[in-house]
């Protein structure tokens, strides 16, 4: 006997066997029932979710000679040519390579004859989408009014390919995926049935990666079988999908936990190196990093120690989740995992964005002395921020007496309390922050904060000294100081340059030439010149 695939031999025959999908088998099973089966049916959702099916248990229902309620026999000679795909009243048409409008006009004149086995003549159009625009124009009439014993079964994978003239002469299903335990189940079924041994973890993995598709399930079961010896485990799907190991998700994860930038690109490189997917290493890897997510925010299990923030876990899914889209676009399939891993482990981590946030928040809203431990003592004065050295005078009255002194440093590291300042402005004005970052504290008494501008830099110094920027400056001032304060603006003297002998500078250029020219020096007399 010729072999039958696994997910042919177990597609199912009735309602009652259907796994899932309760809401378009319920209607319909009292559609049958009622006798209000309508003339067109639409049917959507992902490939693999029962949609055909579903279609031909439809159709069996309708022609089966001896029906049980709304189940049909399955024994019938009307239910087992159906099921052969010979029975002459149910016609499976591929709209993907019957698309024209030649095919459809073929199909109008073959509605109009009447049943030539059973009750119902069943039109099941797949993937309905595929069909040419002239080709829905002239289904449009027969679909909304066929004979009496036609039904139409339209299924797609797209349905916003659809007209709205179609859509609304039909009865749409919304097909959803299956879950994960449903897969798992009918799995389970088929290993009974087949007499033969699976272990519990290597179905699940396989119900994990059908993507919500029983015939994928399936199919991925059949594989997985024809690779096992005897009993199915969990290495087994790993090896025909191409997963990692769980003790290298592991090491992957510890090192973009310790930010071992070295180590997680050896370990993706001998992922690379093994021959396994990418692109499934990529998913893997999401999979792991959602599971942890949803360990953290659910709190399930405290006894397992994630290791992750949820916020940086989040970084991580989507970072790791848009390499892996890439990894099928590029040219160079592992570039993209790899740049995503250089990321992880080196960029800063959420935990100190946030302490960064804070100081920010802190210092905008109190008076706050950043230390260089990063501590944040708030209400601190900011005269202890920047205090007056000890060789600062009395507060300066005027411009010339300022800039008559030397500037000197302030605090031990004057820059770092100055870039503070600088960072408030850079928040509020931009182009603001470009100008006063040219000047330097020169001194801070009571409360007035001087700054000094190079003589060369006149337009930045009448530019700060403006109403409105200078007002802007007080008030970021103020509310880092926590009260009102001043700022001046002047201008710095240069120092002046260091005179030098006129004569000893012309002695060193003739030594040097007499150097490089030979000769002798010797005084010249009145006549030669």
């Amino acid at each position: 006997m010729e072999y039958q695939t696994l997910y042919r031999r177990w597609r199912p025959r009735g309602f009652s066997d259907f796994v899932g999908q309760s809401h378009v088998v319920t209607t319909l099973v009292n559609a049958v029932t009622g006798k209000k089966v309508a003339h067109a049916y639409l049917f959507t959702g992902p490939r693999g979710t029962g949609k055909t099916s579903i279609a031909k248990i439809l159709a069996k229902a309708l022609n089966c000679e001896n029906p049980k309620g709304a189940e049909p026999c399955d024994q019938c000679s009307c239910c087992a040519r159906i099921n052969d795909g010979v029975f002459l009243d149910v016609s499976e048409i591929d709209a993907a390579s019957n698309r024209g409008i030649d095919e459809i006009r073929d199909l109008r004149e073959k509605v109009k004859f009447t049943p030539a086995e059973g009750t119902f003549k069943i039109y099941i159009i797949d993937e309905v989408h595929m069909l040419t625009a002239e080709a829905f124009n002239a289904l449009l009439k027969t679909l909304e009014e066929p004979p009496d014993f036609v039904v139409f079964i339209l299924a797609t994978t797209e349905v916003h390919k659809i007209p709205a003239t179609i859509l609304s002469r039909c009865q749409r299903f919304d097909f959803k995926r299956f879950t994960i335990n449903e897969i798992k189940g009918r799995l389970e079924q088929i290993i009974a049935a087949e007499n033969l041994e699976a272990s519990n973890a290597g179905l699940e993995l396989i119900a994990k990666h059908a993507d919500g598709g029983m015939r994928d399930g399936v199919s991925l079961l059949e594989q997985a079988l024809a690779h096992s010896e005897t009993k199915l485990e969990e290495v087994d799907v790993r090896a025909i999908l191409g997963l990692i190991d769980q003790e290298e998700i592991d090491q992957i994860t510890s090192a973009i936990r310790e930010r071992d930038t070295k180590r997680a690109l050896e370990l993706l490189a001998e992922v690379n190196l093994s021959g396994k997917d990418l692109w499934q290493f990529g998913r893997s890897l999401v999979e792991h990093f959602r599971e942890l997510l949803l360990l953290n925010l659910g709190n399930k299990r405290p006894e397992i120690e994630i290791g992750f923030k949820a916020a940086d876990l989040v970084r991580i899914i989507e970072t790791i989740a848009d390499a892996t889209v890439e990894v099928k676009r590029s040219q160079q399939s592992l570039l993209p995992l790899e740049l995503a891993l250089i990321k992880l482990t080196t960029a800063t981590p959420v935990k100190d964005l946030e302490a960064r946030i804070a100081k920010l928040e802190a210092l905008v809203q109190g008076n706050v002395n950043l230390t260089s431990t990063g501590n944040i003592p708030v209400k601190q004065s900011v005269s202890k921020v920047i205090p007056p050295t000890e060789t600062t005078a009395t507060k300066p009255k005027t411009g010339s007496s300022i800039a008559s002194q030397s500037v000197q440093p302030l605090i031990n590291d004057p820059m770092k309390h100055w870039e503070v300042f600088m960072e408030v402005i850079k928040k509020k004005k931009r182009t603001l922050a470009a100008l006063v970052q040219e000047g330097k504290p020169v001194s801070f008494e009571g409360d007035e904060l001087v700054v000094g501008f190079p003589p060369n830099l006149k337009f930045h110094l009448e530019n700060v000294n403006s109403p409105n920027n200078k007002e802007l400056l007080e008030s970021i001032l103020k509310s880092i100081c926590g009260r009102e304060m001043k700022l001046q603006f002047i201008p710095l003297e240069e120092p002046e340059p260091a005179k030098t002998n006129t004569n000893d500078k012309a002695n060193e250029i003739l030594k040097r030439t007499v150097d490089l020219f030979g000769g002798e020096v010797r005084p010249v007399s009145k006549e030669e010149k």
